[in-house]
């Protein structure tokens, strides 16, 4: 299922509108939920390698959940797209690292959020993010970095091609 989009970037009507934007939080959230689920794997075989047992699936659907809306937010925002025209690379690692920077932030804010309903004050949430870790955060946020690189890659490279040239390419069958 795909709606019309004109050449400005968002469909006309409110049906359509709402349509595209389920479509493409859909898109983001399943995109998402593999890297995490992924990750999460990883680290669960790691860990169960030392008799340790982690396995927090659940995790991964949730915050690919919220971070796929904070996505959709920051692609209605229009986010990233001043460099439009520039050289792809440039363009991708840009986009990259602003939705980087605002998934970490509004990560920040779910935790102070969570942190203040369970009655901890917001500060310590935040603080204790990657169970505390400097290097940890660090890591989590390269790695979200990593993660988004790819997805980036394939949005300009659609907007390049122009608007369902990309799903065409990779839907059609081989030459």
């Amino acid at each position: 299922m795909s709606t019309a989009v004109p050449p400005g970037g968002h469909p006309k009507g409110l049906k359509a509108r709402l349509l595209h934007e389920l479509e493409e939080y859909g898109t983001i959230f399943a995109y998402l939920y593999v890297a995490f689920a992924t990750v999460i794997f990883y680290r669960d075989a790691v860990l169960r390698a030392e008799g340790i047992a982690f396995g927090a699936y659940g995790f991964a659907f949730f915050k690919a959940l919220v971070m796929a809306k904070f996505m959709v937010l920051g692609h209605a925002a229009r986010l990233g797209e001043r460099l439009r025209g520039r050289r792809l690379f440039i363009n991708v690692v840009y986009r990259a690292s602003l939705f980087m920077a605002l998934l970490v932030a509004f990560s920040m804010i779910e935790e102070a959020v969570v942190g203040l309903l369970h009655g901890r004050a917001a500060a310590d949430a935040i603080r204790d993010m990657a169970d505390g870790s400097l290097r940890e955060k660090f890591a989590y946020a390269l790695l979200l970095w990593v993660i988004l690189l790819p997805y980036f890659a394939l949005r300009v490279l659609g907007e390049v091609l122009g608007k369902g040239e990309l799903k065409r390419i990779f839907l059609s069958r081989a030459a």
